[in-house]
Parts: structure tokens; C-alpha cells; sequence
């Protein structure tokens, strides 16, 4: 990682994106050597940051954007109650529903809530 020059806006994101994923209270008390994965994240961001600073400034963004999973790493539950992995809702008022967008093409599409 300290020799890594240049890192586009898409790999900063997706790394982010990793760093949120493994660092959930729920993922990180799932296996005993989960907190290896989140400990070598870190390290890579720590290197980029001290070794080349100057080419990977969207890092840098997506850390500042992402800032909220660097609080909640900081501030674990340690009670076993409120680690539980987050259950998917069904059949609640409160759903996503996949709409088209108005571009005319791409395959993408929007996410809308519905009540």
C-alpha cells in the first residue's frame, strides 16, 4: 500500500464500502479473526496517507465523507445484547421499491421509499 500512487474515486468508495462492512459490531464478533480484516483496512489507509499523501486525495475525501464509521468503530458496544446482525424488514410500511430513471437507457435505476 505505500507504493500505490494514484487511487481512482471508485476504488476509494469501494474500499470505504469494505471498511463499513467489516467493522460492524455484528461481523466483527461473528468469527474470532474477523478484527483482522478491519485491523488490515486500517493499515492500508494509514500507509497511503503517510506515504503518498499527494496522488490519492480521493481517499482522502471518501474517509472525511465517511467519517461516521470511524466514530462508530471507535465506540463498539461491549454488552453481547446489542451486537445482533440487523434483520431485514418485511412486510413493514416502511419499503424501497426500484423505479426507472428518465435517462433513457444505462440499466439504472433510482430507489424510491414507499409508505
Amino acid at each position: 500500500s505505500p507504493y500505490l500512487k494514484q487511487m481512482s474515486m471508485v476504488t476509494a468508495s469501494k474500499l470505504m464500502h469494505l471498511l463499513e462492512a467489516f467493522s460492524t459490531p455484528w461481523f466483527l464478533v461473528a468469527n474470532q479473526t474477523n478484527y483482522h480484516l478491519v485491523f488490515f483496512l486500517l493499515e492500508i489507509f494509514n500507509n497511503i496517507i503517510q506515504y503518498q499523501f499527494d496522488g490519492n486525495a480521493h481517499l482522502v475525501y471518501s474517509i472525511i465523507r465517511k467519517r461516521h464509521v470511524f466514530h462508530q468503530l471507535s465506540n463498539l458496544p461491549e454488552d453481547p445484547a446489542m451486537i445482533s446482525k440487523p434483520k431485514k424488514r418485511e412486510n413493514s410500511g416502511d419499503q424501497m421499491e426500484v423505479a426507472p430513471t428518465s435517462d433513457g437507457g444505462g440499466g439504472r435505476s433510482c430507489l424510491s421509499r414507499r409508505s
